[in-house]
């Protein structure tokens, strides 16, 4: 709809709802989350933490008017959502108090949840597994406490086991995944120590069980194996290289892309041409941000505080230049190769209990795609711009 259309919407439903309610969206007729397969470029966004924030009271507004946050997103352009998933969050048995709290969020059943609700509104879904009970990245990839010490065939099997019940939970929910991660930064290998990246044989196995798990779920399913290295073409070619020297198999490369952490906006590039040729992939950025303020909402330390090379202004139209930029980049890859780019959490406004760990702050309410109070920002239009 245009922006006349779309206020008067807003109008109505307000009315509908009353002050101060939050609107709620109808679900979309037909079989939710099927029709995304084959569809074009994606715009995407990650919003792992939206039933946490939603439950600590944050709320989301379009000129005013409160709105489901994924419903602001999909009318500014975005249609397709990433979700992540860890094995058992905030078991009191397992878990230091500050890590997680008890309510398990991002496990199975709230992945669940937040997948039917993207579903529901038409928007693709690409679900990220972690294989771990809590965040797993480049400086951390512990395996689920249920898995430690096993063997790789015990791991192999339980990796199996547990993606394939999580895919078909979500099946029988009438939710069909375009994409899979198996693993999530993975760039220094999984489920430490045995599948470190110094144990490849190991590795390989964990990739392979990962990736028949999903398509034994759904053939359509394109299995995406995901590193942090999205400027550096040197450890990408060593890792991938590494993998297809092993028989791993898989259909797109993720990339995470970070001006701060990952290089200039020409390093990306390089790489992601190179990658896509390289192995003949598709390739996606599915992690990327840029600050709109150099202001802190709360008093935990912002975690992006630079932007290295890239010189867009930190604000948000910045940010729209950079969701631009990024976006041309990946849309240029040759051969058609480049599939879509992903916005990392841009709904995380600070939230009090709402933090990266129990009782911290939000480290990432300067990389948003809404103000400190909610309130969507301009950039959010550079998505239905592209």
């Amino acid at each position: 709809m245009n922006r006349r259309e779309m206020l008067g919407w807003l109008a109505s439903a307000a009315a509908t709802a009353g002050v101060g309610a939050t609107v709620g969206v109808p679900a979309v007729a037909g079989e939710p989350g099927l029709f995304g397969h084959g569809r074009g470029f994606a715009k995407g966004a990650d919003v792992s933490t939206l039933l946490e924030l939603e439950a600590n009271g944050a709320k989301f507004y379009e000129h005013g008017v409160p709105l489901d946050c994924l419903f602001i997103l999909k009318s500014h352009g975005v249609d397709s959502i990433r979700i992540k998933v860890w094995n058992d969050p905030g078991n009191p048995n397992f878990f230091p108090a500050d890590q997680s709290p008890a309510a398990g969020y991002n496990n199975a059943e709230h992945v669940r949840v937040l997948a039917r609700r993207a579903a529901a509104l038409g928007m693709r879904v690409l679900i990220d597994f972690h294989y771990s009970d809590w965040w797993a990245d480049p400086g951390k990839q512990y395996p689920p406490h249920d898995w430690a010490g096993k063997d790789i065939e015990q791991t192999c099997a339980l990796l199996s086991d547990y993606t394939s019940k999580v895919l078909t939970m979500l099946k029988r929910d009438g939710v069909h995944p375009e994409w899979v991660q198996v693993g999530n930064e993975i760039t220094g290998g999984m489920l430490w120590p045995l599948g470190k990246y110094d144990q490849w044989d190991n590795l390989a196995q964990l990739l392979k069980a990962g990736h028949d798990a999903v398509k034994s779920v759904d053939e359509r399913i394109k299995v995406m194996l995901h590193l942090d290295s999205g400027g550096n073409n040197a450890t990408s070619r060593w890792w991938f290289d590494s993998a297809v020297q092993r028989g791993v198999t898989f259909d797109v490369i993720g990339l995470s892309y970070y001006p701060q952490w990952q290089g200039s906006l020409s390093d990306l590039q390089n790489n992601a041409n190179d990658m896509a040729t390289r192995y003949d992939k598709d390739v996606m950025v599915v992690e990327t941000a840029y600050p709109w303020t150099t202001s802190d909402g709360d008093s935990e330390p912002n975690s992006m505080t630079n932007t290295g090379s890239t010189t867009f202004p930190q604000t948000p139209a910045g940010q729209a230049q950079f969701i631009g930029a990024v976006t041309d980049i990946v849309k240029a890859i040759p051969g058609g190769h480049g599939k879509g780019v992903f916005w990392w959490e841009p709904e995380w406004i600070p939230t009090p209990n709402v933090g990266w760990k129990v009782g911290a702050g939000d480290q990432w309410d300067n990389n948003t795609l809404f103000d400190f109070h909610g309130n969507a920002l301009t950039s959010l239009d550079a998505f239905r711009k592209r």
